[in-house]
């Protein structure tokens, strides 16, 4: 006997509608709720960073009114600037004083790039931007028409440190000192990872990992940091083909060394990697600073203001430059009279407009490659 087909019941069915129609307004309630709840902790994480950043900004021009109080005296009088010695060399810090404007000027980056005071070391690497100046570096001999040997046409700079390499010589050459030759100069990304390379490969049967980058970092700097690479450092010797005893001497024994490190700072140039004991017995150990710990003929040009003041306070670039960072603006003067202005300001991303004193003779502008952008102005 056949079973009797079973009638669907539509209440069943429609009540299992109902059940699922239920099942999912609770989960959108429930969505709702933790959204809701979401965005108000997240409204309130909001609230709390607005308001600590607001506190920020008080506090800073809380500050910043206090350094401007601090020019007044208690009568209401502005104090006066600092006057200098009435003799010989003084570097005075005005940092509580604004530097006087009068002419406007833009600065590119390229400009900052190339103006000779960006900083490369260990902790501080090329920028990223630096491969569009590049090109603006020219080859010392051919520049100088020959009258600055080098190891052969190849040997290249940034122009404003060709010229100074070419006034000194021919200042030199006047004083009856001759026979420099400038054995290196630039060196390109590629040219630095070949030489880190090539003495990784000696120690790499003995080292490995950090211990193997501290060893060869002690011959070779890394690639990017090498102050090879910045167009202004570059490695003196002296050579003459008629004289066997100055080409196998020791550049820091001879008059040209000796000339170099007494006068090479009038043309903005300065001894780069100061160690214990050398370049003269007398020098002070400054390898903790730079990074480096070797005996290497490496000079910089850093401008003449610049090299001025680290001759007079007797500064590694990387001193001179946190001096700079604590005291954003300094005068060197002469016998009371003001020679040089050097400022500190925040850098712009690709260009900044400035203002230098109307009686301002000239101007050079250059990163310091720590956001900052360092304006010397001579008078």
């Amino acid at each position: 006997m056949m079973a009797t087909a079973k009638r669907a019941d539509p209440y069943r069915k429609l009540l299992r509608i109902l059940l699922v129609l239920l099942v999912v307004f609770v989960a959108l309630v429930t969505a709702y709720f933790w959204l809701d709840r979401y965005q108000k902790a997240n409204f309130d994480v909001r609230q709390k960073e607005i308001a600590e950043k607001n506190e920020q900004m008080m506090a800073e021009y809380k500050q910043t009114l206090a350094e401007q109080l601090k020019n007044i005296s208690t009568t209401g009088e502005t104090v006066s600037r600092p006057e200098p010695k009435a003799q010989g060399v003084d570097v005075v810090d005005l940092s509580s004083f604004p530097l006087a404007g009068g002419q406007d000027v833009v600065v590119t980056r390229g400009e900052a790039l190339t103006g000779g005071l960006l900083l490369l070391n260990r902790w501080h690497a090329l920028p990223a931007d630096f491969v569009m100046v590049e090109g603006e570096l020219k080859s010392i001999m051919a520049e100088t028409n020959f009258r600055v040997p080098t190891k052969d046409n190849k040997v290249l700079l940034f122009p404003e440190a060709i010229k100074a390499l070419d006034a000194f010589v021919a200042a030199a050459k006047a004083d009856g000192v001759e026979y420099y030759n400038i054995y290196e100069g630039f060196r390109t990304m590629d040219e630095q990872t070949r030489m880190w390379r090539d003495e990784e490969a000696k120690h790499t049967a003995r080292y490995s990992g950090d211990a193997l980058t501290e060893i060869t970092r002690r011959a070779v700097s890394y690639p990017g940091t090498s102050d090879y690479q910045s167009g202004f450092s570059f490695r003196v010797g002296a050579y003459n083909k008629d004289d066997r005893a100055l080409n196998q001497a020791a550049f820091q024994t001879t008059k040209q060394a000796e000339y170099l490190n007494e006068n090479g700072w009038k043309y903005g140039i300065v001894f780069r990697f100061p160690v214990q004991g050398f370049p003269s017995a007398d020098t002070v150990d400054k390898s903790y600073i730079t990074g480096i710990n070797l005996s290497m003929n490496a000079y910089r040009y850093v401008g003449i203001p610049h090299a001025a003041i680290m001759h007079e306070k007797n500064w590694c670039l990387e001193e001179y430059i946190d001096y700079l960072i604590a005291h954003p603006h300094i005068a060197y003067y002469e016998d009371g009279v003001l020679k040089y202005e050097v400022v500190r300001i925040e850098e712009g991303i690709t260009e900044k407009e400035i203002s230098i004193p109307q009686d301002a003779a000239s101007y050079m502008v250059s990163t310091d490659n720590m956001n900052g952008l360092v304006v010397a102005i001579t008078y």
